[in-house]
């Protein structure tokens, strides 16, 4: 038995304080204590070291963060504190940084349910490919394997790009994050391949309108084209037309919080509306009693899309995906201009816009025969 140990009923009571400390109740305290703890007092004795164990653990992080500020002459905010501390290895683990910075923005709001889950999907696969990636290990030959390794289970061109494109963001958050490590994507060139979907013939869209207009209230067919031709009118991401409900409408223009966003927060966004993508919203509004469109699932809305496109003899594939591309082409084929369908679209970059836009012959017929009107009149 230790020395000064406490006995009870022949069992050996730990030595929580030593003798100086000890009041005159202390070993009827200590023995309350290990009644009520349970174990033997080996146990608990391990158990306050383990305890303690973490309590130093936890006072060395902190002071570790306090330390770092101090040197960097920075102010630390109580929520620094906080994210630092939560995020265990992430100084040193990029998988651990990518993972705890996905929680904090979708918890400051900074990206969208629909974000986080495509920011997770690529976190998983990055965590596949190697569950610890410690910044310094982060070379040039770092995006180079891991596209190779995406190579083997994903077929889609563009969505490895858009794995690749996650990464670097998290790698430019990082870096700000006063991080040190080699740019693995220096040599690397991310390559993506143009949109498979394509817009709506003028003809085709006409076919959709008037058999819109056939089907009856509630209907299944009703509902799924409802959203859809919404879109092709107003140029609305799948994302958002789910979120309409909770959208303000006043004088034609739409205000919403835009789910996919190149700017930094969640912000509002205004979109003028189509006399006719409003009608739309009305009907759906009146006939399903809510504010927003009858929401089926994704892949149960686009096999009723298909299903209608065969019924109608309709060429283009008809998908939910298609409604921004034909409401690009339209916007162009009547004349608007590409710098205004890129703030209509929410694109950053032009050329993004620029991938909507499906020039078709007729369209490139008209322009001559407006050069050959504008000549004549000369």
């Amino acid at each position: 038995m230790a020395a000064g140990a406490v006995r009870r009923g022949g069992r050996s009571l730990p030595d929580f304080l030593p003798p100086a400390r000890r009041s005159e109740t202390y070993k009827a305290s200590v023995a309350v204590a290990v009644g009520l703890a349970g174990g033997t007092g080996a146990q608990l004795e391990a158990r306050a070291r383990d305890h303690n164990l973490l309590i130093g653990q936890a006072l060395a992080k902190a002071n570790d963060i306090f330390v770092t500020w101090r040197l960097s002459k920075e102010v630390l905010t109580l929520d620094r504190f906080k994210r630092d501390f939560a995020t265990e290895g992430s100084k040193n683990d990029f998988i651990a940084y990518f993972r705890a910075k996905i929680i904090e923005r979708h918890r400051k709001e900074k990206i969208s349910d629909v974000t986080r889950k495509n920011h997770f999907s690529t976190f998983n696969a990055l965590y596949a490919f190697r569950p610890s990636i410690p910044f310094n290990t982060l070379t040039t030959d770092f995006a180079d394997e891991f596209d190779a390794y995406l190579k083997k289970y994903i077929k889609s061109l563009n969505t490895r790009w858009g794995r690749h494109k996650d990464v670097k963001t998290y790698l430019a958050l990082a870096r700000k994050d006063r991080m040190k490590f080699e740019d693995p994507y220096q040599d690397f060139k991310n390559r993506d391949e143009p949109g498979k979907w394509k817009a709506l013939k003028p003809a085709e869209l006409e076919k959709l309108e008037a058999y819109y207009k056939l089907c009856g209230p509630r209907t299944v067919h009703r509902r799924v084209l409802c959203k859809f031709l919404f879109s092709c009118s107003s140029s609305l991401r799948l994302g958002d037309l789910k979120q309409i409900g909770q959208c303000t409408i006043e004088n034609y223009e739409l205000t919403f919080k835009a789910q996919k966003t190149y700017s930094k927060t969640l912000r509002e966004m205004m979109l003028p509306l189509t006399r006719k993508a409003l009608r739309y919203l009305q009907d759906a509004q009146e006939e399903e009693e809510q504010t927003g469109f009858y929401n089926y699932t994704d892949q149960y809305s686009n096999r009723v899309l298909c299903a209608i496109g065969k019924t109608l003899d309709i060429e283009s594939r008809l998908h939910h995906h298609a409604g921004r591309e034909t409401f690009a082409t339209e916007f162009m084929r009547r004349g608007g201009k590409l710098e205004v369908l890129q703030k209509l679209l929410d694109h950053a970059k032009i050329t993004t816009t620029m991938k909507y836009v499906h020039v078709d012959n007729d369209m490139k017929r008209a322009a001559i025969d407006h050069l050959n009107a504008l000549d004549e009149a000369a």
